[in-house]
């Protein structure tokens, strides 16, 4: 039923869900909120056979209740650890009901003192509580100790001067960024245009960046033995060793900068930018020389039901704090 009272729109008649372990017992098949899929693949892992399908169980079950392929990712991160460890061991247990209390001891004791060890045994206890065969007894009072709590922070927030000597480092280095690729993408829009004489050398890199702006990789020619070369790269780097693609897009560090701008701008963290929208521009009655974009921010932290959150920012002019967001746009 709905919130109202009204019955729920069932599925259509031919409607199957996903099925969530293979055949084989072994490929595990995630969907995240967007009903996209992801497979894991329990036969890389580098345990006996009964035990990955035990642990392709427990993760199927554990996955009911993920709305991201970020938590199938962690929670495989987590058993590839303890895979890790059980085949240090020498002789690993040939199924989950087979670890004793002291292998879990041991795992334990090696995993406690750093935070992604203690993460992995967060993980982990979650899945093996999930083991019927591992409900009781001296490794089921193993598994009931409590993960150990982190001790003193080992971060600390920067002093306001070194805040604002980052932010100059990331501001210069968008900036020269941000011209380069302006720069090169007024060549591109000429070149487009049919405003540049053939076979000349601006003409010849126009060709180049246009196939950079389609492909996002330099054109290539394979020789005989099949290894790809190319002239552009000579061609574009120029006298002074310049840059290749990155005459139209920005290289990682260029990218981390602009995040740590934005990120002291408006105070979105690094779960803001994994699923963050294209900006979009509102309209604005009688406006003309202003612009303001509505940001479609999704805060997974805020609870079922509050993700998304709607930001408006509007660029008037150099400080305003719109235009960053014309500049990420016209950078990416």
């Amino acid at each position: 039923m709905s919130g109202r009272g009204r019955k729920a729109v069932l599925p259509p008649p031919d409607f199957q869900a996903t099925e969530r372990i293979a055949a084989d017992g072994l490929q595990v098949t995630v969907l995240n909120k967007e009903g996209f899929e992801r497979v894991f693949d329990f036969a890389a892992i580098g345990v006996p056979q009964p035990m990955r399908c035990s642990l392709a169980r427990a993760f199927a079950a554990q996955s009911m209740g993920w709305n991201s392929h970020a938590s199938g990712e962690s929670y495989w991160g987590s058993i590839e650890v303890f895979a890790r460890f059980l085949k240090d061991q020498g002789q690993p247990a040939e199924d989950l009901g087979d670890l004793t209390s002291a292998t879990l001891r041991l795992w334990r004791n090696n995993h406690k003192e750093t935070p992604g060890g203690r993460e992995a045994l967060a993980k982990i206890r979650t899945l093996l509580k999930r083991e019927p065969r591992l409900a009781q007894g001296l490794a089921a009072e193993e598994l009931a100790r409590p993960i150990p709590k982190k001790g003193k922070p080992s971060k600390q927030s920067y002093r306001p001067s070194e805040r604002d000597q980052i932010l100059l480092v990331a501001e210069r280095q968008f900036r020269a960024a941000l011209l380069r690729i302006r720069e090169n993408t007024v060549l591109l829009a000429r070149y487009r245009a049919g405003a540049l004489a053939p076979d000349s050398r601006d003409w010849m890199i126009g060709t180049t960046l246009e196939h950079i702006a389609a492909t996002g990789e330099l054109p290539g020619y394979p020789d005989k033995d099949g290894k790809v070369y190319t002239r552009a790269e000579r061609l574009l780097r120029g006298k002074n060793g310049g840059q290749t693609t990155g005459r139209l897009f920005l290289a990682r560090p260029e990218l981390t900068a602009l995040a740590v701008i934005m990120t002291d701008r408006y105070g979105w963290n690094l779960s803001v930018y994994d699923r963050l929208y294209v900006p979009v521009i509102t309209p604005s009655a009688g406006e003309t020389t202003t612009v303001t974009y509505q940001v479609l921010v999704e805060k997974r932290r805020s609870g079922e039901g509050r993700w998304f959150d709607t930001e408006n920012y509007t660029d008037s002019g150099a400080d305003s704090p719109g235009r960053l967001i014309t500049q990420a746009l016209e950078a990416t």
